[in-house]
């Protein structure tokens, strides 16, 4: 069963999860997150779950099935989220930003930089159904960044969309430090401050050139 990256929870075209495919997963990304995903196998898998590996099959036919489900997982959690947190009428266009990036970065935290694995091994492996899945899922969240930002100054120079891929740094940052440098990641409380000097320095109002 894989999930449409481009539907969210409670969408008819997105089946939810089994709790034997989420329990699958969850150890999906434990390999992936301690061994790296060229160690992720269906046989690893099985032993941490507890079955056979034809068992496995049942509900993940293959590596990449597996793979391309995790990435859905990571997109419902990221995507979910951030859709509500940006559509919230009650709150100002920078505070619903400021809420998307900080989950964002939270995700990267508690998942120890797990899109960032899947990245660079989808590069690495050269699998190009992995990394189109995984270009859906940040363009799809690129394009609810732009559109906060044009809310926040829509004639700004430089057009939001092109603005929102500086937003990726800070949470990025924050999942490499907790995969390379765990005893230097930043407590949840440090990320609430990071996150808000982060969105406020890169949505101050560009100042005009000015002559010499």
């Amino acid at each position: 069963m894989l999930v449409n990256v481009h539907s969210l929870p409670g969408d008819p075209s997105h089946p939810p999860l089994t709790p034997r495919q989420a329990e699958i997963l969850d150890r999906a990304a434990e390999v992936v997150a301690e061994e790296g995903l060229a160690n992720l196998t269906l046989k690893r898998i099985a032993e941490r779950v507890g079955f056979t590996e034809p068992a496995l099959y049942r509900h993940f036919p293959d590596k990449q099935a597996l793979v391309l489900a995790l990435v859905d997982r990571l997109a419902i959690r990221l995507l979910g989220p951030a859709a509500a947190l940006a559509s919230d009428p009650a709150r100002p266009a920078r505070e619903r930003l400021l809420a998307v990036v900080r989950h964002h970065a939270g995700l990267l935290a508690a998942t120890r930089g797990l899109p960032i694995l899947l990245f660079a091994e989808g590069l690495a492996s050269g699998d190009e159904a992995i990394m189109e899945r995984l270009r859906g899922v940040m363009r799809r969240y690129l394009a609810l960044l732009a559109g906060l930002l044009a809310e926040i100054e829509p004639d700004a120079p430089v057009p939001a969309a092109r603005r929102a891929i500086l937003f990726l740094g800070l949470p990025a940052a924050v999942g490499l430090q907790a995969r390379a440098y765990p005893e230097l990641a930043p407590r949840p409380d440090e990320i609430e401050m990071l996150v808000a000097h982060y969105v406020r320095s890169l949505t101050l109002p560009l100042a005009p050139e000015t002559g010499p």
